[in-house]
């Protein structure tokens, strides 16, 4: 798939810009604070429905304008049909999507369109960073893959809020216990689904995250990631198996669970452990070892993609260039362009990125414009 088309009206500090995207790489070169990264978290939202930076939805808003509109042009692999995505957010927080002029409620709907892989040097967090920010990884790619995923972590976490909201009434209105059982029911149902998605999913990409780690460090470092399940081992266990020992922990762990007034097992609770050479890498991986682990998550991710669609997503390179040294910037550009991989890169120095490709269509980004070069 790649996008064609980009057009921004009121995001962020671009207030009406249209940008037509080459098929292969594109370079967004410009000094910081002039708008690279918010036309790169333009692409991503119009993939995902959100943005990557943890900003609430009002502030992409143009300051002191009444909405913005986000409208893309997009072909899949293989196909002449064009695919027009277009978001619309105002003030009031009335949010709309629109595909091919339809509207849709949801903007999960996206998830079978547009498909992003972002490296930013923010994802050094998914290692060095706190459970939540792994799980908020696994969870934002994987909603990509599969729509039905997206519905089962919101509902997930609607019934764990309430389930939480009945654990604190039980510390004083003890005829409460049969709503309970029924709360269980749903958590365990719905949490056994969430972990098993999660370990078929990481089946898939952690053994191509450790080919690519062992090319980039001439097989020097043995790289893997294993899911860290907050009821114990659960191994090649099936869904059924799952619930079962769900259902076990929650049926022993009910007082405890009460007495503290919050749900203490399942999927929300999980983590990812990396490692690399056996040992933790968060505790004892250097930075740069962070970092290559994460372009060997990264590049995994684009062959997962592949594997399950039979075309490769947007890659958005988001300053990262800078810290990659030499072997590592080379092999990306390399793999970029051997599977023709749509690419967006932004830098303040083109020098960083590479000679072989300065050919290549390259943007100059300045208070909110872009100029083609």
């Amino acid at each position: 798939m790649y996008l064609q088309h980009l057009h921004l009206i009121n995001y962020r500090n671009y207030k009406n810009q249209e940008i037509h995207l080459n098929r292969g790489i594109n370079i967004l070169i410009g000094a910081n604070g002039q708008g690279k990264t918010n036309l790169l978290e333009a692409v991503y939202y119009l993939s995902t429905g959100g943005n990557f930076r943890g900003n609430k939805d009002l502030e992409l808003i143009q300051w002191g304008q009444p909405y913005f509109r986000l409208v893309g042009q997009m072909k899949k692999e293989g196909s002449d049909r064009c695919y027009d995505l277009e978001i619309y957010l105002d003030n009031e927080k009335n949010k709309q999507l629109k595909i091919n002029g339809v509207k849709y409620k949801s903007m999960s709907e996206l998830h079978n369109y547009l498909r992003v892989v972002l490296f930013s040097p923010d994802d050094l967090k998914i290692i060095k960073g706190s459970p939540a920010e792994r799980r908020r990884y696994l969870d934002v790619v994987m909603c990509q893959m599969d729509k039905s995923y997206h519905r089962l972590i919101r509902d997930y976490e609607r019934i764990v809020v309430q389930r939480n909201n009945l654990l604190k009434e039980l510390q004083y209105k003890k005829q409460n216990h049969n709503q309970l059982a029924v709360w269980n029911q749903y958590l365990i149902s719905y949490g056994s689904q969430i972990i098993f998605k999660r370990i078929q999913f990481l089946k898939m990409l952690v053994p191509m995250a450790r080919k690519v780690q062992h090319e980039l460090t001439q097989q020097a470092e043995r790289f893997t990631v294993t899911y860290h399940c907050s009821m114990g081992a659960i191994g090649d266990f099936s869904v059924e198996q799952i619930q079962a020992l769900f259902q076990k922990i929650v049926e022993q762990k009910q007082e405890e669970e009460i007495m503290r007034g919050t749900t203490l097992w399942g999927p929300h609770r999980d983590d990812l452990i990396f490692y690399l050479n056996s040992m933790d890498l968060k505790r004892y991986g250097s930075q740069g070892q962070q970092r290559t682990g994460i372009l060997s998550l990264k590049m995994a991710e684009l062959q997962v993609f592949y594997k399950c669609f039979g075309e490769y997503p947007l890659l958005l390179l988001d300053d990262v260039m800078s810290e990659l040294d030499d072997s590592r910037r080379q092999y990306l550009i390399e793999m970029v362009k051997k599977n023709q991989i749509q690419t967006i890169i932004t830098g303040a120095n083109i020098d960083l990125i590479s000679e072989e490709i300065a050919k290549d269509e390259v943007f100059s980004v300045f208070e909110g414009k872009i100029i083609t070069k």
